[in-house]
């Protein structure tokens, strides 16, 4: 696939290199880089990884943008108590995610909303925060808990920039639709504006391609069900298959998924002195949902792209967001024989649709089960134990299942590099001769009809 090229990031960086990367020195790399290049004895797999890097190194710098007083100035438009020493602080204490450039620290563009979302002691401060939200979700969870489906139809608009629009140009698109999954029906409606073809696989799309002398958004609609299942699996009386349709355990479920889901031998370590001398599959996989949810804070990334190997990257630097604490999720339990896989889509809320990522793992007791690590882990850091709880076994109904795997292919093959090579949320697009880059197209989401159902 054309994004075969990430494999190469288990290759380490030439120390020379690494260091001024590290340093901030990213035209100096480059160049090393480049003259390393022209060796034609070069290994394959450097070779790859020396251009995957140069490409990282080009890319960094669009996500840290933020000078210590800029970040600063952010934070206090929320705390006007916030000082410039304090983002010291939070370097130090390990919550500040920077590179450093040409001798300055920078900071990631998002965090300072990463902060004041995860960070209570920070959001306390504000007058406009300080209060903890009442959740919308507990009513749901209650309802699932008593049995509910929720009938949802969602309509997507996607738009080409005008600078990156080619009248005359073919273009192709994979944009993401439902899929039927263990809580969720196949789509039982799909419209679009432009004709289409469905296209089954572990990141199921409709496939567009259309030739245009101007530029009109796309829009599509499709309407499905889920309805999920509770279970307690703390409940040492439950058992029993929760989801006897889900697709069965394989061989994957069980194996590293390079460069994100790899056996490193830190997480191995991890993953031994988390579960102990502990043999109950039910009890190792809350072990480790418990460990990311409370020890791992939430925080906005920089595109997966961009990250080497996403579960040790969260666990080492105990920070990540929805997508790399399952990847960590699912990697601890793949260490301990239990089997584990990704489930991605659409947070599906009434009155706000946006992108999420969650993890499934599989007991011979329960068979498979899903578990949201980051809405778990904003429950306890809000002192909702029952949410907590919650979310370890069982989903709210409000989600749009897209993908069941990350890093897979689609069908047609893409020609070019993703935008996004792991996740499909937002869809892709490309023309014949280059693939559409971030902030050249968009799509926005809206939920247009919503039901609930009484299930007994």
């Amino acid at each position: 696939m054309p994004d075969s090229y990430l494999q190469s990031l288990l290759c380490p960086l030439p120390e020379d290199i690494a260091h001024l990367k590290g340093a901030g020195h990213f035209e100096e790399a480059l160049e090393l880089i480049r003259r390393r290049l022209l060796d034609p004895a070069l290994p394959k797999m450097l070779r790859s990884r020396l251009e995957t890097e140069s490409m990282f190194l080009k890319r960094l710098p669009k996500d840290y943008t933020l000078t210590k007083a800029a970040l600063a100035a952010e934070i206090r438009e929320a705390v006007p108590s916030f000082r410039d020493e304090e983002v010291d602080e939070l370097v130090r204490d390990g919550r500040a995610d920077f590179i450093f450039l040409n001798g300055e620290m920078l900071f990631h563009e998002d965090l300072g909303a990463s902060l004041l979302k995860a960070w209570p002691a920070l959001r306390a401060r504000s007058e406009k925060l300080s209060a903890v939200p009442k959740s919308t979700l507990d009513p749901i969870i209650e309802k699932t808990k008593t049995g509910v489906a929720a009938h949802i139809t969602i309509k997507g608009v996607t738009t080409i920039a005008d600078s990156a629009f080619v009248p005359g140009a073919l273009y192709r698109i994979h944009m993401p639709i439902p899929q039927k999954s263990m809580q969720q029906t196949a789509p039982e409606s799909l419209t679009c504006t432009l004709p289409y073809t469905v296209q089954d696989g572990p990141q199921q799309c409709m496939y567009m391609e259309f030739k245009a002398d101007k530029n009109e958004p796309i829009t599509f609609e499709y309407s499905y069900t889920q309805r999920p299942h509770y279970v307690d699996p703390m409940d040492p009386n439950a058992s029993g298959i929760v989801y006897p349709d889900a697709r069965p355990v394989c061989a994957e479920d069980l194996a590293e998924h390079a460069p994100h889901i790899t056996f490193t031998p830190f997480l191995v370590s991890l993953a031994n002195g988390l579960k102990k001398n502990e043999t109950d599959p039910v009890q190792i996989a809350r072990t480790f949902y418990d460990y990311v949810t409370t020890q791992i804070t939430y925080a906005y990334q920089r595109p997966y792209l961009l990250i080497e190997n996403g579960a040790e990257y969260t666990a080492v630097n105990r920070h990540g967001d929805c997508g790399l604490q399952a990847l960590l999720f699912i990697t601890l339990c793949r260490i301990s024989g239990i089997p584990a896989r990704w489930q991605s889509g659409l947070c599906a809320e009434p009155g706000d649709v946006g992108s999420h990522d969650w993890a499934e793992f599989y007991t011979e007791r329960f068979g498979w089960l899903p578990a949201d690590c980051s809405y778990g882990g904003g429950a306890w850091r809000n002192g909702a134990m029952h949410r907590w709880n919650f979310y370890f076994g069982n989903l709210d109904p409000w989600r749009m299942v897209a993908n069941r795997d990350y890093y897979a292919a689609f069908t047609p093959a893409k020609k070019f590099p993703r935008f996004d090579p792991y996740d499909s949320q937002r869809g892709e697009i490309e023309t014949e001769e280059r693939a559409l880059a971030y902030g050249e197209f968009r799509t926005r989401y809206t939920m247009t009809a919503y039901e609930e159902e009484e299930i007994k």
